[in-house]
């Protein structure tokens, strides 16, 4: 087969899989800049925001804290569940978070589908003009970066006053 005829070959299945799936990716990059209150959560003491651990969309995957980026695994949607308490959805996972072992002090979080659980529910406390504790409703525990590491666990804690229990919003329109 020569050159000429495999580049022709090779242009006409990117030509046809434009048509077939562009608009379908062109749809779901419009459907999710165009969801209102997308945030990564960063936190102060670490620099480092909550996402699924190497992005994946399985269940049970440990939810970690990662670099700040413009990335879909690092946006949550804030869905708004009345006084200050939010259910919060990632948009590339479509999936939230919630402590492994329950409302129990040291609990780590891991992925899971939205809805059928109270410790999905979480209460954003502001502290001072857009840094915010974050508290599982229903309890006196808060998140907590366990450490700077990339990757770090996200441990439910006690209040200690330390700014690894401090939050502050970005706000995030990723295409990717």
């Amino acid at each position: 087969m020569s050159y000429k005829i495999l580049f022709y070959f090779v242009l006409a299945i990117i030509v046809v899989g434009s048509l077939v799936f562009g608009p379908r990716i062109v749809k779901g990059i419009q459907l999710k800049q165009d969801k209102k209150e997308t945030y990564a959560i960063q936190n102060i003491g670490t620099n480092k925001c909550i996402r699924p651990q190497n992005a994946n969309f399985h269940n049970d995957i440990d939810v970690i804290l990662y670099d700040l980026n413009n990335w879909e695994c690092l946006t949550w949607q804030f869905i708004d569940m009345g006084e200050n308490t939010f259910l919060l959805k990632n948009l590339y996972t479509e999936k939230t978070f919630q402590p492994k072992s329950g409302s129990v002090e040291g609990s780590s979080m891991w992925q899971k589908p939205v809805g059928g659980s109270q410790d999905q529910y979480w209460e954003f406390l502001v502290q001072s003009d857009g840094i915010y504790l974050i508290r599982l409703k229903g309890t006196m525990l808060y998140l907590t970066a366990s450490s700077k590491e990339q990757n770090a666990k996200i441990l439910l804690k006690p209040l200690d006053g330390s700014d690894r229990q401090l939050w502050k919003l970005v706000k995030q329109s990723p295409i990717v």
